[in-house]
């Protein structure tokens, strides 16, 4: 057996972290697949990372570090050459007494850190660190050598002239990477312009440019992507890539005319949100189980419903990666294509020349797919064109907006489709929405208010005795006290029982009550199990599903 690994299942079993059973379905699995039990913990969501690498550092009796919290001095990091770094993923942090600390995720990896000691020529002692800390870590020094600038992030109110215009919104782009935005908001006010970052959901303001210098960063956007520079009466669209590190990142840009000048909002795509496993988007087991044996349908519709930034097209994307086969076509249709796919066939839909998703439709059915996912059913057209090709032999995956998974099936009603063929054709409805996760650093624990308390056992009602977890905030999470966001599912599986009941044309309390005693757990449950898994606060699940619900 795996020795190292059982003994790390211990730890963790022992200290709460993971059950019994998760350990026990982990170790299964590591039978017919040969990565280390971390990999496949964190791979099923059974544990995030930070928590594992301080196991394995008590494990291992190494001391564990946050980069993030270390001063690191460039020139012992220059000791060793930036590739050798990179090939290993480890980052050299100080010198005492001729020894090198080096910060590492792997301290079994001798062969690394004889490596290390050969060329830096002092003797070397590891250090325990989370991959992404080192992997943050050493794109920051990339970075900081390619633009000269420090390792440190810059004051929140910088005035640059003109000559590093270029450098300065590089390093904002850079920054807003490191911080994990997933939006830039370049906002001209009176007297200046401010900058925000939309991060897990909310905007937090980073930076005040002055007005002398808005035009020129505004300016050095629309050059890179491609937008007429002179053009301020009018919107504009447009994308470039740029690079942070080793990855490549997609930024989608629009504008938007202000009376103090240009508004601009700078979209951040990264295809390792694509690439992210169901464990990663937050789903638990049994949802993971539910999912793949939906997409095991040869075919059918499988619709993802829940409001704008639920998190339905990243969920979309991990569907399709896991269908993507050298033995299967698939076909997209989307407004706009968000993550370029290999193996994939993607086209964009362009309401100027009439080309809707239900045109796309007609013509993706000529080129002989297996899969076809249509970005968004918004009419009675596009329902009807799904429904047909999920009846004649293709699995179609698509999203709605609507608030429960059972409320899909009402709103295909709405559109007119026949009941019939709505029972027929669909597969299975996810609905989903999204919470932002405590920062595992910095996280802290408390009973509960007695109103938590009684919520919480309303739709938990076999809950024993728990602890909730509350925000606090640290350096790891820019003081914000939460760190990524997770999805909280509810899942409509359907069986001859809910199809007799679309038919019938039956209300929605009655499919949701039918749907329960098939063991369907409602979006309130599934958000209140990950108040009590401390995976979130109670505050946090009540705004974005209770009420959003």
């Amino acid at each position: 057996m795996h020795g190292k690994s059982q003994k790390l299942g211990e730890i963790l079993c022992e200290e709460g972290i993971i059950q019994q059973r998760q350990l026990d379905e982990v170790l299964a699995l590591q039978q017919t697949d040969n990565r280390r039990l971390g990999e496949l913990l964190l791979d099923r969501g059974f544990i995030d990372e930070p928590r594992l690498t301080e196991s394995l550092s008590r494990l291992h009796q190494i001391p564990y570090i946050q980069l993030s919290q270390q001063r690191i001095d460039p020139e012992v990091i220059k000791l060793v050459p930036f590739e050798l770094l990179q090939a290993h993923r480890v980052v050299p942090i100080s010198v005492e007494d001729q020894r090198l600390m080096v910060a590492t995720n792997n301290p079994l990896d001798v062969n690394a850190l004889q490596d290390i000691q050969i060329k830096s020529g002092y003797s070397v002692y590891p250090v325990m660190a989370s991959a992404r800390d080192i992997e943050h870590t050493l794109q920051e020094y990339f970075d900081a050598v390619q633009t000269g600038k420090s390792m440190k992030a810059a004051s929140s109110a910088v005035v640059v002239d003109d000559a590093s215009v270029i450098n300065y919104v590089d390093s904002i782009i850079r920054r807003a990477v490191k911080e994990r935005a997933s939006d830039i908001h370049f906002e001209p006010q009176r007297d200046v312009m401010r900058v925000r970052f939309r991060i897990d959901g909310y905007l937090y303001e980073k930076e005040s440019i002055s007005r002398e210098l808005q035009r020129n960063c505004i300016s050095r956007i629309k050059i890179i992507s491609g937008l007429d520079v002179a053009e301020t009466r009018r919107p504009q669209d447009g994308r470039c890539h740029f690079k942070v590190g080793n990855e490549e990142y997609d930024l989608r840009i629009s504008t938007l005319p202000n009376i103090n000048g240009e508004n601009m909002v700078v979209r951040i795509l990264s295809t390792a949100f694509a690439n992210r496993s169901f464990g990663d988007l937050g789903m638990t087991p049994e949802q993971i189980k539910d999912i793949e044996q939906l997409l095991t349908r040869p075919y059918g519709l499988i619709l993802l419903t829940g409001p704008t930034g639920a998190g339905k097209t990243t969920t979309l994307y991990s569907m399709l990666n896991q269908l993507n086969q050298v033995d299967r076509s698939i076909v997209t249709v989307e407004d706009p294509v968000e993550y370029e796919l290999p193996g994939i066939n993607q086209t964009a839909t362009n309401l100027h020349i009439g080309y809707d998703f239900a045109k796309a439709i007609r013509h993706i059915l000529r080129h002989d797919p297996d899969i076809i996912m249509i970005g968004e059913i918004r009419d009675k057209e596009t329902a009807e064109i799904a429904i047909r090709a999920a009846l004649t032999g293709h699995l179609v995956l698509s999203t709605m907006h609507t608030n429960s998974a059972v409320g899909a099936v009402t709103r295909l009603l709405e559109m007119d489709i026949e009941p019939f063929l709505i029972s027929s054709a669909l597969a299975g409805v996810i609905s989903q929405r999204l919470v932002r996760r405590l920062c595992p650093r910095c996280k802290t624990t408390e009973p509960g208010c007695p109103e938590a308390q009684q919520k919480i056992r309303e739709y938990i009602p076999d809950a024993k005795s728990f602890v909730l977890a509350k925000p606090q905030g640290c350096e790891s999470c820019s003081g914000t006290g939460f760190q990524d966001r997770v999805g909280v599912y509810e899942i409509l599986k359907m069986d001859e029982d809910i199809r007799y009941l679309i038919i019938k044309t039956a209300g929605e309390s009655e499919i949701v009550d039918m749907a329960k005693t098939k063991k369907m757990k409602p979006l309130a449950v599934s958000g209140m199990e990950k108040v009590v898994a401390q995976t979130t606060e109670f505050h946090e699940t009540i705004r974005n599903v209770l009420l959003d619900g």
